[in-house]
């Protein structure tokens, strides 16, 4: 017993000594930039938003832990409904500038995509069947 004691303790000193020269380690100059993660990033497209929403969908499941079979269809299309409207209230990325019911059928659109229900080009063309044309603006002759 006294045998492994040391043993382990030999072990955590020389695992310390190890990582001591990594901690001394000087970065560069002060003047470096930190980075900022940007969030703006998952709104950039449809895909990249249906790609976020399993990583969403898996957290929510660590909470609740008893989610099985339809209930996880649920609640994947609810993150991607309040996903959308987060985007939408906040104006990112693809999401910007566009009427709410359409940020509402990019919800629905994106969490049957991440479901593997529907395409990501067949939402798409769905959407731009409720979406209007915009007209180009008429300048005035002076």
């Amino acid at each position: 017993m006294k045998q492994k004691f040391i043993l382990s303790l030999f072990g955590m000193i020389l695992s310390f000594a190890v990582c001591l020269p990594v901690l001394a380690v000087v970065t560069g100059s002060p003047d470096v930039t930190v980075e900022v993660t940007d969030y703006n990033t998952v709104f950039l497209s449809l895909s990249a938003l249906v790609a976020a929403i399993p990583f969403v969908v898996e957290i929510v499941k660590g909470f609740f832990p008893s989610l099985k079979g339809i209930w996880t269809q649920v609640v994947s299309w609810l993150v991607a409904v309040g996903l959308c409207m987060f985007g939408w209230w906040q104006h990112l990325g693809f999401l910007d500038g566009l009427d709410w019911y359409i940020a509402l059928l990019y919800g629905l659109g994106s969490g049957l995509a991440a479901n593997g229900i529907a395409d990501i080009g067949l939402v798409q063309w769905l959407i731009s069947l409720f979406t209007r044309k915009k007209k180009p603006s008429k300048k005035a002759n002076p």
